[in-house]
């Protein structure tokens, strides 16, 4: 199918809008998804702020408790060591009461704990911790040696694992001596919703990203989160927020919940896309049956008319609309007016053509006879009979060329042969005061040219160029080269005269007739040009340098036939 025919345009057009339509219903689900997805990550992002701000807030009365302890009490627990055994029995019974008294609360944390010198433990563990587990964390604290953090960041938590269980710790020791309180990752968690009804899924991790506990997240074979992400990334959002105290908290929301709404539509445009499939062929075939068969038709009968055809034909046993119809009717009736009308024009503008061609040629012949004439009136009273009897000689050459009936075209090595014997006619006249030069290529010689137009210019030279007692220089070429792709033959005549003046060029140039006669061989030569060739931009007049007229001329190929 080509791609200026109607059929491809009606069907490109017609698939860009459909394609357009598809492509509205595929970015508005596509916008849709992002403004849910966006949403979805922007309350998940809130609800996280709220829960890292009630994790900061839990963490931060957890640590104002043990900075109460040990502001109260590290006095007393630093004379420990200097009381009685009987003194030191009732001092760690009065700090177990002080860390019993801070435990008391439902929001205090899962446990404190005094390390006093001699391996002494005083230790109040949450209820919320089972016997095995308190068990398990009272023997980690007395195993492990309690030194000073070297950093000095003293409102850090530090994250410990006992026994597969997750612990934040956070201590301060003075002269030996260790206050400390704990809480279970699993604990933290369970009391950043506040007893509230978040089924979302959250997980905990410590500042090297290991997993320190999650709620609703199988994260039995996975501990850091670059193992979390590359296990769920596919089928979850994953938005964390940090917390300075020990690491961050990430909120995982299934895909499948956020865009279970959106897959009606999705559907929707599945069918659509199905649809138009079949609908765009079926809208195609009507169209091409009720509009572009009959297109088609018309177009076929147009070039019949094209190729001489004298009617438009109307295709036999067609049913076409209405509008159609009155359309063929129309355009028959209308070739049938042009083609009378062309064959009229054409007869006219032949008979016309072929008169001012030869009206034109005549008033060129008058020239070369009269001033051939003056030529030998001059000789006899000169008494020269020798150039008498060559000028004879080429003036008969010159009027049996000027006498070849019917020519219009000749070629172009002819008319510069009758041009270089009209010369030789002046150099008789003029003896050793004209220099001529012809250079015409062989290719550019057998290409046809208006007859006389050579000629014309070289009698134009001698009738405005030619002064008594000074030389005149004549210079004619030929070659072909390419203009606008085409080949054509630029023949160039220049001469070492006055040249044109420049008022008599301007008129010309603008295509006005000179006035008075000037000249009137160029006009006819332009007008002959124009008719032959149908352009106005075959010749073009200008001054040599430093002085002189030049003419160039360009005509198109047309050889003789061999």
């Amino acid at each position: 199918m080509r791609t200026n025919s109607i059929v491809f345009k009606f069907a490109l057009q017609l698939t860009i809008i459909v394609a357009i339509l598809f492509a509205i219903l595929v970015l508005s689900n596509v916008y849709s998804l992002e403004v849910v997805r966006k949403n979805t990550l922007d309350s998940a992002r809130n609800t996280l702020s709220l829960y890292q701000a009630n994790i900061r807030n839990d963490l931060d009365s957890f640590s104002k408790d043990l900075t109460e302890i040990f502001e109260n009490h590290v006095d007393a627990a630093s004379e420990f060591e200097q009381l009685s055994e009987e003194g030191r029995y009732f001092r760690a019974i009065q700090l177990k009461k002080a860390l019993t008294a801070k435990m008391s609360g439902n929001d205090a944390s899962d446990g404190l704990f005094i390390r006093l010198p001699g391996e002494t433990l005083l230790a109040q563990i949450s209820s919320r911790i089972d016997s095995n587990e308190k068990l398990a964390l009272i023997d980690y604290i007395e195993m492990r040696e309690w030194a000073p953090d070297p950093n000095g960041k003293v409102d850090e938590w530090t994250s410990l694992s006992i026994h597969g269980v997750h612990y934040l710790f956070k201590y301060m020791t003075y002269s030996g001596i260790t206050f400390g309180t704990l809480v279970n990752a699993d604990t933290l968690l369970d009391m950043v919703n506040r007893g509230g009804n978040d089924r979302n899924r959250y997980v905990l991790s410590d500042r090297d990203g290991f997993l320190l506990t999650s709620n609703q997240v199988s994260t039995e074979s996975i501990s850091s989160m670059d193992e979390l992400r590359n296990e769920y990334s596919g089928r979850y959002l994953m938005i964390s927020e940090p917390i300075a105290e020990f690491g961050q908290i990430t909120n995982l929301v299934a895909k499948q919940s956020v865009f279970s709404k959106l897959k009606v539509i999705q559907w929707i445009i599945v069918l659509l896309a199905l649809v138009s499939i079949f609908v765009v062929p079926l809208v195609l075939r009507r169209l091409a049956r009720d509009i572009l068969k009959p297109v088609l038709e018309l177009v076929k009968a147009a070039k019949e008319v094209e190729k001489g055809q004298p009617e438009l034909q109307i295709p036999a046993g067609a049913h076409y609309s209405m509008e159609f119809t009155k359309l063929f009717r129309s355009l028959q009736s209308m070739v049938r007016e042009i083609t009378d009308l062309k064959i009229q024009s054409y007869e006219e503008q032949i008979e016309r053509s072929r008169a001012e061609i030869k009206y034109l040629q005549m008033q060129i012949r008058p020239h070369f006879f009269l001033n051939a004439i003056s030529t030998v009136t001059s000789l006899t009273y000169r008494n020269k009979n020798e150039e008498i009897r060559s000028l004879i000689h080429h003036l008969s050459e010159h009027l049996r060329y000027m006498f070849k009936v019917g020519l219009a075209v000749v070629p172009l090595e002819e008319e510069i042969k009758h041009a270089v014997n009209y010369i030789r006619m002046q150099e008789i006249r003029y003896p050793d005061q004209i220099f001529h030069m012809i250079e015409v290529r062989e290719e550019a010689g057998l290409a046809l040219v208006p007859q006389f137009m050579v000629q014309t210019f070289v009698e134009n030279i001698f009738k405005h160029a030619m002064f008594y007692g000074e030389m005149l220089s004549i210079y004619i070429r030929a070659g072909i080269e390419t203009r606008e792709e085409a080949p054509f033959v630029k023949i160039v005549i220049e001469d070492n005269g006055g040249g044109f003046s420049s008022e008599w060029l301007g008129s010309f140039s603008s295509g006005d007739e000179p006035e008075g006669g000037t000249h009137i061989g160029i006009a006819n030569v332009r007008r002959t040009l124009q008719l032959l060739y149908k352009r106005d931009d075959l010749m073009n007049l200008s001054n040599g340098d430093p002085s002189g007229a030049r003419v160039e001329l360009w005509i198109p190929v047309t050889k003789t036939d061999e």
